[in-house]
This record gives C-alpha cells, sequence and structure tokens, in this order.
C-alpha cells in the first residue's frame, strides 16, 4: 500500500526542478510527422534534430535520439510499450487518447510544469502564458491534468482539381452552397468525377452545427467552466437534449448535405473513414475534382508529384436557404484537430528508465527547450503541413498550391461545436455508421434519429459513469 502511495505521489505531483545537465543519458523520443533525416523520405526534416543538437551542446551529457519506426497505430503502440515499461520518453499523442482511452498512469502531467516559467523563453513567467490559451483548455483532462503539449492543428479545407473545374466551365471556387451544388452538377454533366470520399461525420458537422448553435455557444461552452468547446461541455449538451434529436437544428442539416452526396461516388459512402486514402489516391490520378481534406495533404499531393493546379476553398457560409437556423457565420476553421506537435511525458509506471535519480527533470527541461515558439516555428513551418497555435507563430504552406483559403482560417476566433469527443467510438464509429446509412438511402431520416438518440443516449451515460458526472449539478 506504500509503495502503491508513493507512485502516485511521484505521478502526481510537479516534478522538482533540477540543474539541467545533473543527469547524463540519453532521452528518447518518438515525434510522429515530424520524424527528422527519415530514409528515403522525398523531402528529409532537419529542424529536430538540429533543436537536439543545440540541447546536446548547452548540455554535454546528454542525447537525444529519434525512433524512425513507422506506427500504424499509435494507441496500442502506447498500450504495448507502456505495459511493457519500455515507453519512449517523450511521444506523439493526442489528448483525446491520453484523457479517456489509454491506460491512466501512461503520462506525466504537465499542468504543475506549465505554471513553472519556461528559462528559454525570455521573459517568461509561466509556461502556460506562451500556449494557445483555449487549447490549452480544449485539450485538459476533466480533472485539469494536461497530459501533452499541444502546438500545432491540423487546417481543413476543399482542394480542387483547377484543370477539372475548367473542363466543366466552372469558372471560379464555390462561395455559397448553393454555387458549390451548381459546380457538382456541371462537373457530373461533363462526365467528370466530383467526389470519391467517405463523408466524415465528425468533419461535417462541425461546420453545420457550429452554425446552426452559433447564438448558443457561449452557454454550451461554460458547462465546464474553461473557455472553449470540451468533452465534458458536449456530454452535457448531449444528456440535456440540446446536442440531440430532441433539438430540431441537430439534424436539421442532414437532408441539405445529402443534396451535396448525391454526386458523390455512392460506393464510398457507407465505408470506414480509412477508405479515405484510396480517396486521396483517386484525387491525385485526376479522377475526380474535390477532395475535402486537412492541410498535411498540401505536402502529400507535392510528394506525389500531382501535375495539375490544385487551388482550395473553404467551407461556404450558409444562409435561410440552405437551413432556416442558419446564423451566416463562417465556420471554416471549426473542423480540424490536433496535428503532430502534441507530446507526452511517460512515467516511471510506463517507462522504467523514468526511475533514474534526475531522468525526469531532465526530460522536462529538454521539453520546455523545445518547446518554445521560435522552435515550434522552426519544426512546424519545415513540414509545412500543420498550422501553429502558439502566440508569435505563422503558418507556412507549400508554395507550390494555393494556400490562401488555408491561411484565411488563421485569424478566425475557433467557436466550434460538435459531437464525437465524449466517448472513443462516438464520432468515427456509431455516429459515422449512421450518416453513411442514412446519405446511401439505407435508412430513412425518421429512422436514423432514433438510431442517433440512442447512440447518444449510451454515450452521456457511459461518458457519465466514467468520469463521476453528475449532470444534474449543470444548469
Amino acid at each position: 500500500m506504500k509503495a502503491l502511495l508513493a507512485l502516485t505521489l511521484l505521478l502526481t505531483a510537479a516534478p522538482a526542478l533540477a540543474a539541467p545537465g545533473s543527469w547524463k543519458g540519453t532521452i528518447t523520443m518518438y515525434v510522429q510527422d515530424y520524424t527528422p533525416d527519415v530514409a528515403g523520405a522525398k523531402r528529409p526534416l532537419k529542424a529536430f534534430q538540429q533543436i537536439a543538437d543545440e540541447y546536446a551542446k548547452k548540455y554535454p551529457g546528454i542525447k537525444v535520439t529519434f525512433s524512425k519506426t513507422p506506427v500504424p497505430d499509435n494507441d496500442t503502440m502506447v498500450r504495448v510499450k507502456a505495459a511493457a515499461g519500455e515507453l519512449f520518453d517523450v511521444y506523439w499523442a493526442q489528448a483525446a487518447s491520453l484523457n479517456s482511452t489509454l491506460p491512466k498512469g501512461v503520462a506525466v502531467d504537465l499542468a504543475p510544469v506549465l505554471k513553472q516559467p519556461n528559462p528559454y523563453i525570455p521573459g517568461n513567467k509561466a509556461w502556460q502564458d506562451a500556449l494557445n490559451k483555449r487549447v490549452l483548455a480544449e485539450t485538459a483532462a476533466p480533472s485539469g491534468a494536461v497530459y501533452a503539449l499541444s502546438g500545432d492543428v491540423v487546417a481543413f479545407t476543399l482542394f480542387y482539381n483547377q484543370t477539372l473545374f475548367k473542363k466543366a466551365g466552372v469558372t471560379k471556387a464555390p462561395a455559397t452552397w448553393t454555387e458549390l451544388l451548381d459546380a457538382s452538377k456541371k462537373l457530373k454533366a461533363a462526365g467528370l468525377g466530383v467526389m470519391t470520399a467517405v463523408p466524415a461525420y465528425p468533419w461535417w458537422s462541425r461546420h453545420f452545427q457550429s452554425d446552426l448553435y452559433s447564438k448558443d455557444y457561449a452557454r454550451i461552452s461554460a458547462f465546464d467552466g474553461q473557455p472553449g468547446f470540451s468533452a465534458l461541455d458536449e456530454a452535457i449538451a448531449i444528456n440535456k437534449g440540446i446536442l440531440s434529436p430532441k433539438d430540431d437544428r441537430f439534424m436539421s442539416w442532414w437532408p441539405t448535405f445529402k443534396q451535396f452526396t448525391d454526386y458523390w461516388d455512392k460506393d464510398y459512402l457507407t465505408l470506414a473513414p480509412e477508405k479515405n486514402y484510396d480517396a486521396f489516391q483517386t484525387f491525385v490520378g485526376s479522377k475526380e475534382a474535390l477532395i475535402y481534406e486537412g492541410s498535411y495533404k498540401a505536402r502529400e499531393m507535392q510528394d506525389a508529384g500531382v501535375a495539375f493546379p490544385v487551388g482550395a476553398f473553404n467551407f461556404p457560409r450558409l444562409s435561410k436557404k440552405e437551413s432556416k437556423y442558419a446564423t451566416g457565420i463562417d465556420t471554416a476553421n471549426v473542423t480540424g484537430g490536433t496535428g503532430s506537435f502534441q507530446f507526452a511525458v511517460s512515467t516511471p509506471l510506463s517507462n522504467k528508465t523514468m526511475k533514474e535519480a534526475g531522468k525526469q527533470e531532465a526530460v522536462l527541461d529538454w521539453m520546455k527547450f523545445f518547446g518554445t515558439p521560435a522552435n515550434l516555428q522552426r519544426v512546424v513551418g519545415e513540414n509545412g503541413s500543420y498550422v501553429p497555435t502558439w502566440p508569435g507563430t505563422t503558418p507556412k504552406f507549400s508554395k507550390q498550391f494555393d494556400s490562401a483559403a488555408l491561411s484565411a482560417q488563421i485569424g478566425l476566433p475557433e467557436r466550434s461545436i460538435g459531437v464525437g469527443d465524449s466517448a472513443p467510438n462516438l464520432g468515427w464509429g456509431d455516429m459515422q455508421k449512421i450518416f453513411g446509412l442514412y446519405l446511401s438511402g439505407n435508412v430513412s431520416f425518421d429512422q436514423a434519429k432514433v438510431q442517433v438518440q440512442q447512440t447518444l443516449d449510451r454515450a452521456s451515460a457511459d461518458y457519465a459513469r466514467k468520469n463521476k458526472v453528475d449532470y444534474s449539478k449543470y444548469k
């Protein structure tokens, strides 16, 4: 019992500050898309290795090494390595997984550390002051713990093949929903593919719901007392019948969206989301004119040798013509999520080497070193796939592509509302399945509403049980 108590205190207490360099050894790190010097890469990255070399020069005796082994399923990798006590010292993981699906005790709570000064940021009094406050609040666990240092996001947009648009007589990028449907009709009439994709519910739903519920955003996002829309806010809104078919706004946009997907390849509507990789290959091969994807696809298109000119336009604003509930706000940036600059520190429970005296403090010091706005800019800018979120940083996309639509999202306040984060399989699993069945004509709108309500009820109950939430306390 005493040993368990000691381990609990070790995992939750703020790590003591030690003189940098007092521990000597190797720090292991997995940095996902920012991995430097990957063999065979068309454009090998250098930034993270350069930063590591700078740290090693400052503190001789400490070396940072980067894992270059591909990880097909990150959550599985974390579970397996943690169970063996062999997790990387610093590793990529999304906050949503660390907060819910991954075992407790695999990552250090960074919240106490973020309240301390970062000596590598001039004039800094608390490291968290240099981060994005909204992102920090949205990625925190219900308990207030922060398990991941988050520094970038994926920006989503509609990429289009300008050559195919021209062949179909579409002279400009659609700016309204009506223009989007008109462009789709012209492409279809010209015998050209419109879209081949799995209609990802977690992505598209946020555009519509963030508009239809925008007047209630202040209330919905304030249930947990923190800025931004969190998983707790979502669970409470579901329980209260706000984000559910009990509110007419929640699914009113489904028939509107079906007007668009009726032009798509029907074979993909009910498939699993991972099939969108095949859809990307179809776009690269000029067999479809549109693809809705994240900013990371700009780099992938360049690496794939795309020869045709690629344009991009953001989700069009909705009008009363599309929905009587439309408020007309710009929701271009509400779909997206955390990128590859999302790093956690392993614990002595998940990484046996963390039991070495002084190692955890050294690892946290290394995280402070690379976790500055200047270094974030270096790492994210070199990759050209994501958008840095910390104050003072700016996006840098490939010059080969029209990035105006992506850049236009950066200055927008994010007032994103959606359903999917409050339960592990809610958005990409259960809701995705019902959404696809409706769009493909396999279930009616009324049948879909019944299935969605049942799904949300289960998710709400599961969230309350797992996180010990009493919904009656929230008004």
